[in-house]
């Protein structure tokens, strides 16, 4: 879990890339974001005000609306209302980000490198990349689309195969059989 924390922290905007520029946009910005946090550890920069610069950063590439109804699933999606629909968006991507937030401490000079990116579909493409600490390597996976404004988001991402989106709908998944989706948000606004 960690290792996808730290993926997810060297994310970056791609507002408004083109296509053929996603690479190379990812590789500039991951290492903007790479200062970011160095300059935080050497500053003791709070791990509030760090999280909102990176935030600042990726939040506009993600779009946790899809995140959100794919990690519920489509089934228990269309069973909720808008405003449900909403509520849970925000809890979610408030979880997300607290549990990225926590784990700012574990960033000890990891480098992330932008390997290639593989089209899966005319509107689907992988940005195959890896993280690699003193020992180990880890492959990311940023898994973007592009929505119907022409631009290009990420709605999940893998790493060591592992997806962030399966990982939170089996863990919902387990909740709503258990108990119903206003439960499922009464433990989200606990937890946030």
């Amino acid at each position: 879990m960690r290792y996808l924390i730290i993926g997810l922290m060297l994310v970056a905007n791609l507002f408004a890339v083109q296509e053929d520029k996603i690479q190379i946009f990812m590789s500039q910005n991951i290492n903007n974001v790479v200062k970011i946090i160095k300059n935080g550890k050497e500053n003791n920069i709070s791990k509030d005000i760090l999280s909102q610069k990176i935030f600042k950063i990726f939040d506009p590439v993600f779009d946790y609306k899809l995140m959100a109804r794919l990690a519920v699933g489509g089934r228990v999606w269309r069973s909720i209302n808008q405003s449900q629909r909403e509520e849970f968006t925000t809890l979610f991507t408030k979880r997300l980000k607290s549990s990225y937030k926590s784990k700012l401490d574990m960033y000890n000079g990891q480098t992330i490198t932008v390997d290639s990116i593989k089209k899966i579909k005319a509107n689907r493409i992988l940005l195959l990349s890896e993280l690699s600490g003193k020992k180990q390597k880890y492959d990311i996976t940023y898994k973007f689309y592009k929505a119907k404004n022409a631009q290009w988001y990420i709605y999940d991402v893998n790493i060591l195969g592992v997806s962030i989106i399966q990982t939170y709908r089996a863990q919902f998944s387990d909740e709503l059989k258990k108990s119903s989706f206003n439960e499922l948000l009464k433990k989200l606004y606990k937890k946030s």
